[in-house]
């Protein structure tokens, strides 16, 4: 039977027959990307209200994660600058020191990072040196799964940021307090019970029926409501009861998701223009949620290219700039709403790169890198300690100096006010990131 043209709302569904028609959607979202159809009611259906609306302007803080993927050459962006050994081990892909951008302690900042420089000026910008994790993978996926879920554990399935949601799901009940910017969810999202939507961009993000049969979108969304409602009545029984109940609320909040997001964001203005990029319009998005009346407290981002194997100077140079400014223009939106102050951004990349070029003027995959702190609160200026570039370890790569559970940890306390062993699992040395 062909159950993408049959009409539910011509007949009953039983049992059994849900269960067919039931899989034959989750089958069906396999293929689909995660975002639906706009939707349109006719006359017997009246539209949800969204679940849960917050004043944005109330004193709230929001974290938005931006991961540069690829293995960032963190010497390239932040800079040892009075450190003859950087140079020594860079004779061709070295950053001129009186070109790049002065921070403190001798360091600086890539010359293409004027709009991070910019917010560093304004005390908006914590640097943190020579951030890893004791016996580094060089892998991007490895890496990236141990950066993700916060742990070692190779069995680990849930992310740190969707532990923290499933710590401080009494506070508040909104489908869209987190979001990932992007196709693909990020593992850190990852929970036990918190739903997390994806989308592009908020236009994007609608209730999808079959192109095929346009005429026949409203009817198959009423189709889709009805049976996703009588599997709630459903599952009360108890041959089928858990997993009719999965399906149906699967279902239902992502439609109710939607409805949401698209009465909430109408009001959203800036006067600011953002460059015309994915990751500026990612971060666009982000503000539009975060300014919204839709409790939206977590936004993950992802830009990806940092894996400069070659000819790295011109490409992570570019890659960076685009970084920085969209950073600027996000805080520049965000000063204008009046929220800058509660807003914290937390840039990450899965490793660093060695320390000495290879022979196509590029680096391979290393180990210790810097991370950025940015935003309202934000104890300005460089934190942790730089590892030596002449003191390696036995592979030729830096020595980190700062587990990077340590910046999550001084993160999730100092600013959400969540003991961080809820999260993480364990214990990890604070820094003072924040005033």
């Amino acid at each position: 039977m062909d159950y993408a043209n049959e009409t539910f709302l011509d007949r009953p569904v039983d049992r059994r027959s849900f269960i067919k028609r039931g899989i034959a959607f989750v089958g069906a979202s396999a293929y689909t990307p995660p975002a639906f159809l706009r939707a349109v009611f006719d006359e017997e259906t009246r539209p949800l209200t969204p679940a849960s609306v917050v004043d944005y302007a109330a004193k709230r803080h929001v974290l938005v994660v931006l991961q540069m993927a690829g293995g960032n050459d963190g010497l390239n962006t932040v800079i040892p600058v009075g450190d003859r050994a950087y140079f020594d081990a860079r004779p061709t892909i070295a950053l001129n020191p009186e070109a790049s951008l002065p921070l403190a302690q001798g360091f600086a900042l890539n010359p293409a990072m004027t709009g991070m420089k910019t917010l560093y000026d304004r005390g908006q910008l914590g640097v943190v040196l020579g951030v890893g994790y004791p016996n580094p993978n060089r892998s991007h996926f490895r890496s990236m799964d141990i950066w993700h879920s916060a742990s070692m554990d190779e069995t680990t399935d849930t992310g740190w940021i969707g532990r923290l949601l499933d710590a401080t799901k009494h506070e508040q009940d909104s489908m869209w307090r987190a979001a990932n910017i992007g196709s693909q969810q990020a593992l850190s999202l990852r929970s036990q019970s918190s739903f997390v939507p994806s989308l592009g961009s908020v236009p994007d993000y609608v209730f999808q029926t079959d192109n095929s049969f346009r005429a026949e979108g409203p009817r198959r969304q009423q189709s889709f409501l009805q049976l996703q409602r009588q599997a709630e009545a459903l599952a009360v029984q108890a041959e089928y009861g858990s997993q009719l109940a999965f399906v149906s609320k699967t279902g239902l909040d992502a439609y109710q998701s939607t409805v949401d997001l698209h009465a909430a964001v109408t009001e959203y203005k800036t006067t600011v223009t953002y460059p015309t990029t994915p990751l500026a319009s990612a971060l666009k998005t982000s503000a539009q949620l975060i300014t919204s009346n839709l409790a939206t407290g977590v936004c993950y981002v992802t830009t990806g290219g940092f894996d400069t194997h070659s000819n790295q100077q011109v490409t992570q140079n570019g890659l960076l700039g685009g970084v920085s400014n969209a950073l600027l223009a996000f805080y520049d939106d965000l000063q204008a709403q009046g929220i800058a102050d509660q807003v914290t951004t937390v840039v990450w990349s899965e490793f660093g790169r060695r320390v000495k070029e290879n022979g196509s003027r590029g680096t391979d995959h290393g180990t210790a890198n810097p991370m950025f702190v940015v935003g309202g609160g934000v104890r300005p200026g460089m934190h942790g300690e730089q590892p030596s570039v002449a003191n390696l370890d036995g592979s030729g790569d830096l020595k980190y100096t700062t587990d990077f559970r340590s910046v999550y940890a001084s993160v999730i306390a100092q600013r959400f006010k969540i003991d961080p062993k809820d999260v993480l699992g364990g214990s990890y040395p604070a820094l003072p990131l924040y005033a």
